[in-house]
């Protein structure tokens, strides 16, 4: 595209942009260091007893709550809630990475690496006062092996074994050096047997520091505290989190005081944000890779030229720019930024029109022979998919866009139909480069039959690269590891089942004075010691 040409279709977005009035939201967030490891908490609560605390906290969200399941999804919203209300065994701490105490106090690993021993505290509830017991941590772990959203963090189970009420065994087939990471995503929240099993909606209560207290699908959700929680209580009595769909509904509520948070503002409207006194402007470097993800198994997107093509005509640094007003950083490797296993010297898809013309042409298709449909949503991607069908078109691929809301997004995505070409998508986890290996590109044998993970949105199936994540995943070498893992960057480079884009920012809007929160690299915040001091 000549640079006349380019410049124009960079003016048409940002005037799209500009046409929401004072306000807008993003629902991608990059680039951590070793540095930042991209999170930041907004001090911790004070604990000066005159205090007082705001007793509700308002949080507007772009995205709804779903489900109130933790093994039925994996959504930003969904987790969000489940840090609220439920607990897992071990989490991870989004400053440092590493696994931290949760629900488990302490937990012992054996010297052939296999069997994790874990210890949960005693006179620990659900918040309806059911007691918790390793019991409820067994069934938890052997219920997540029927969903295709937990069924891979357990597949190495072998044994769990309850020694007492307080002490649990569990036991996988050989050592992983990502096992206790897999424990700490919020899907493997621990659920109570006997709420589970006798009531329709027993799996929505669990032992964390709130309970849902009202929930109003499309609308909003509330928690409640739980006062008996076991450990550490909420400084805040009750948390709402409201859907707030429009970018620019959602700055003008937190501008009016109808809301404390503002997930997700438009990059061109923080400047609203920083010069209002009475607010403050979050910037989290984030670890969310926007990707193109491609149907593998489409009838053109099949073809790996095809892709190849797709790849080098990918103007990554002007969707960067009509995006996220310049505020991000291109992607071009296959796991997240950081993570353990980058390959420095991958020789990456840069955007390159003759690179691109000449796969096409290695394709055996001709200019104007494919079409493509591209779904995404929110504002931003809008704009991405612009510059995308731009380039597209000058190769000869034809790109449909269509505009969907996120619920409709998802819902294609997760359809087992997999009706869909390419879609502008994130992939917002960072449990370590296994887990991002394998949910995005993975896939598992059902009776002979390769399935696809659950994030696994580029469909595809690939006996030889699962050989390769299984032995690396089992390397207790670091070196050999790091190398094992270069090497299947190296793979993914070839095969291109994806095009990484690029990565930004988390930016939240919040009210001056409020604290507590851990704001999260994943876009998955922890708002469990949130607070807002009263005016006095």
């Amino acid at each position: 595209m000549n640079a006349m040409k380019r410049f124009m279709l960079i003016l048409l977005c940002f005037a799209m942009l500009l046409s929401t009035v004072a306000c807008g939201g993003n629902t991608e967030t990059e680039n951590p260091t070793e540095e930042n490891k991209g999170s930041e908490t907004v001090d911790t609560p004070v604990t000066d007893e005159e205090v007082t605390y705001q007793e509700t906290i308002t949080i507007g969200v772009a995205n709804d709550i779903t489900t109130l399941d933790p093994q039925g999804s994996n959504t930003d919203a969904n987790m969000m809630a489940f840090t609220l209300t439920h607990e897992t065994l071990v989490e991870v701490d989004p400053e440092t990475n590493e696994v931290i105490p949760g629900l488990a106090t302490s937990w012992e690993t054996s010297p052939d690496g296999c069997t994790f021993t874990f210890e949960i505290p005693e006179g620990v509830t659900f918040t309806d006062g059911t007691p918790c017991t390793a019991n409820d941590v067994k069934y938890t772990y052997e219920r997540a092996t029927e969903s295709s959203f937990t069924k891979t963090k357990v597949e190495l189970v072998t044994g769990i074994e309850v020694i007492d009420d307080t002490h649990v065994a569990v036991t996988i087939s050989k050592p992983s050096q990502d096992f206790l990471m897999l424990l700490a995503h919020q899907s493997m929240s621990i659920l109570s047997e006997k709420l589970t099993t006798s009531d329709e909606f027993g799996y929505q209560i669990g032992t964390g520091r709130f309970a849902v207290e009202e929930w109003t699908p499309g609308d909003q959700i509330s928690f409640i505290r739980y006062d008996d929680f076991h450990g550490e209580k909420a400084p805040t009595k009750r948390v709402i989190f409201r859907l707030i769909k429009e970018e620019a509904s959602r700055l003008i509520s937190l501008q009016t005081g109808e809301i404390d948070v503002c997930v997700d503002p438009l990059n061109t409207d923080l400047g609203y944000i920083e010069e209002d006194e009475a607010l403050e402007l979050v910037k989290v470097p984030n670890y969310v890779m926007l990707y193109l993800a491609i149907n593998n198994e489409q009838p053109g997107l099949d073809n790996v030229h095809v892709r190849k093509a797709i790849a080098y005509a990918s103007d990554k640094e002007s969707m960067i720019e009509v995006g996220y007003n310049g505020e991000g950083f291109v992607h071009d490797h296959w796991i997240n930024r950081g993570q353990f296993g980058w390959n420095d010297d991958l020789d990456v898809y840069e955007y390159d029109l003759t690179k691109a013309a000449d796969e096409l042409a290695q394709s055996g298709y001709k200019p104007g022979e494919l079409n493509f449909r591209l779904i995404y949503n929110g504002t931003a991607k809008e704009n991405m998919a612009l510059v995308l069908q731009s380039d597209l078109a000058e190769i000869g691929i034809g790109l449909e866009l269509i505009k969907l809301e996120t619920a409709a997004l998802k819902g294609i995505l997760n359809d087992a139909a997999l009706d869909y070409d390419l879609c502008l998508y994130q992939f917002t986890d960072n449990l370590g480069t296994d887990f991002t290996l394998r949910n995005q590109y993975g896939s598992y044998d059902d009776g002979g039959v390769l399935k696809k993970n659950g994030s696994n949105r580029a469909n595809m199936k690939d006996a030889e690269y699962n050989a390769m994540i299984d032995a690396a995943l089992v390397e207790q070498d670091p070196a050999k590891r790091e190398q094992m893992y270069n090497e299947i960057e190296e793979y993914l480079n070839e095969r291109v089942p994806i095009v990484p884009v690029a990565t930004s920012y988390v930016n939240i809007g919040i009210k001056t004075g409020l604290t507590g929160v851990k704001w999260n690299g994943t876009a998955k915040h922890d708002y469990r010691y949130v607070c807002l001091p009263e005016a006095k």
